[in-house]
């Protein structure tokens, strides 16, 4: 990505604060290397690594929350920095510090747990994963004071002390090695079992994070087993627990490179990167490392004259259907002004609150846009391409039906007319008779046929003449409204195309819809023509259900018109189609 030439306001004081956390860090964790010079508690070397670890800890956790405002896992690992430095405290010299350290002893253990847990979004999802965070704390906290109450320890290391009880300090110190163990193996199973139902593109976000974190707080028990139960020095354990427990901020920011957080800020870097000349998938993927979810897919939204419904294809044109509810794919809206035009699909475990997305989907919306024009480019190309070749067949068929009715009815006539003529006698008044009764049926045949291919009154006299004079042959009552004037001027091309359109409407209205009655309205919309087909049937009409409106569909696409259709199951259909038609 382009390094961001401008910032907003809240970012440079975010990162000024979070610098300034930093440095405040250090310095704790300076000032408590020092206070543990001459501590007999442990080497100095071992006992320095409790610090250094709170800094590993709250740095990783700044350059996250940094990175990300609104994500909670920066916090929760810069508290977990301050907790590594309050634990440590409990090998200084001096007493009010050593009981704040025995206190928080555990402590940075629960809130890697409560990190873990709430991995990528910082957010508890669900009540049980809650329960078992709230548990860590207690665990980690509350048989502390009692188990420092009861024992006596030789000074300063005694701060706490009350009386000398050790089975109540042998029992709180087994409550709470046995929670900690049960809770740990809870907590491992839970990040391993969301680990094995995740799919690919997920599971190479939460692996760095959620494997590591399952050894990691198994090696606690593991590890304190050996120092029971196996004889290792008791310096080794301890050693190798810190080492692993350091890990764990790492494993976060190994995730956070490789795009685990739910990325919920920092989008100004989008807007920077979005300025920058495109290519072909560059917007999907610039989404995708910004809101850190490689499986990030775009639709966008197109819309078609004679299609009741939108439909959503990707940057290349193709269709795609958009995730159903309640699945673990998530559809979030990017709007220009009042109309949707494009969704963002991502997975719904990385994004629990979709704000940050719709933020992103804001800063690109003319890039959105832009794609989603060239998509609609590519999908309407391809439906003029088959409504091309639709018209095609639909013409050719057209002919075929013309060359076999002039072929096997009327030519059939004729030469049985040429016939009967050349028998005929002209003494014969009844041969005659049967010749011109013969003329009259062939005229009526060639009548009809050139009534079916294309009206005389839809020459003659034009597009309401043609539609009363249909409203006379319907087996329906066909009520039909015209404005003055509305057909005057019109190209041949517009009549009989809208001719054809009322036609189909009708022959829909009687052959399928059951319906009782028919209504047609013609009017000038400014220099279109517009007419509207109503009819009181069954509905659930459709373009794509037949050949017959999909036909008529790409009659009107083809004179740049619009043709809608609004047919809901059980209250009749109304076809609206509009063509331009000049003044």
């Amino acid at each position: 990505m382009h390094p961001l030439r401008g910032r907003s306001s809240a970012t440079r004081t975010l990162r000024l604060a979070l610098t300034a956390l930093g440095a405040a860090v250090v310095l704790l964790a300076a000032i408590e290397m020092v206070l543990l010079i001459g501590s007999r508690e442990a080497p100095y070397a071992l006992l320095v690594l409790l610090p250094l670890t709170g800094v590993v800890f709250a740095g990783v956790g700044a350059v996250a929350w940094a990175r990300r405002p609104s994500n909670r896992t920066g916090p929760l690992l810069v508290a977990g920095g301050l907790a590594w430095l309050a634990a440590g405290l409990v090998n200084t010299l001096v007493p009010p510090l050593i009981a704040v350290g025995q206190v928080a002893a555990w402590l940075p253990i629960a809130v890697v747990l409560h990190a873990l847990l709430a991995f990528p979004s910082g957010v508890l999802g669900g009540s049980g994963v809650r329960v078992l965070a709230g548990a860590g704390y207690v665990v980690a906290i509350a048989p502390q004071p009692v188990r420092y109450a009861a024992t006596p320890l030789d000074p300063p290391y005694g701060p706490l002390f009350v009386a000398d009880r050790p089975a109540v300090a042998e029992a709180a110190t087994l409550a709470q090695s046995v929670a900690a163990t049960v809770l740990l193996a809870a907590v491992a199973t839970v990040l391993v079992r969301r680990l094995v139902a995740a799919d690919r593109e997920r599971r190479r976000a939460l692996l760095p994070v959620y494997a590591y974190g399952a050894v990691a707080v198994l090696g606690i028990s593991v590890l304190s087993a050996l120092t029971r139960y196996a004889g290792v020095h008791p310096v080794v354990v301890p050693l190798a627990q810190l080492l692993v427990q350091s890990g764990v901020p790492v494993a976060f920011g190994v995730a956070m490179l490789r795009g685990g957080f739910a990325r919920t800020g920092e989008l100004e870097e989008l807007a920077a990167w979005v300025a920058r000349p495109v290519r072909d998938g560059d917007l999907r993927d610039g989404l995708a490392r910004a809101l850190g979810d490689d499986s990030l897919a775009l639709a966008f939204r197109i819309d078609l004259p004679e299609e009741p419904d939108p439909f959503w294809v990707d940057e290349s044109g193709v269709a795609v259907a958009l995730p159903a509810p309640g699945t673990d794919r998530l559809a979030v809206p990017v709007d220009l002004g009042n109309r949707e035009i494009a969704v963002v699909i991502v997975e719904r475990s990385l994004h629990p609150d979709p704000g940050p997305v719709r933020s992103a989907g804001r800063i690109v919306v003319l890039a959105a846009e832009r794609e989603r024009l060239a998509a609609e480019t590519t999908a309407t190309r391809d439906e003029l391409r088959a409504s091309r070749a639709r018209l095609l067949v639909a013409g050719d068929e057209e002919r075929r039906r013309l060359a076999r009715d002039l072929h096997d009815r009327l030519q059939s006539r004729l030469v049985l007319l040429a016939i009967t003529a050349s028998a005929a006698s002209v003494d014969e008044a009844g041969s005659l008779a049967a010749v011109r009764r013969g003329i009259e049926e062939a005229v009526t045949e060639l009548r009809h046929l050139v009534q079916g291919v294309l009206p005389t009154l839809l020459i003659e006299r034009g597009l309401v003449a043609a539609i009363e004079e249909l409203a006379d042959r319907s087996p329906l009552p066909l009520l039909l409204s015209a404005e003055e004037g509305a057909d005057d001027g019109l190209p041949p091309t517009v009549e009989s195309s809208v001719y054809h359109v009322v036609v189909e409407a009708v022959t829909n209205a009687v052959k399928h819809a059951r319906a009782t009655k028919v209504a047609v309205g013609v009017g000038r919309v400014g220099d279109r023509l517009r007419v509207e087909i109503d009819d009181d049937g069954v509905g659930g009409a459709r373009v794509g259900g037949g050949a017959g409106l999909r036909g008529a569909g790409d009659r009107v696409g083809a004179l740049g018109g619009s043709m809608l259709v609004e047919s809901p199951e059980g209250r009749g259909t109304r076809l609206v189609v509009e063509v331009p038609c000049g003044s």
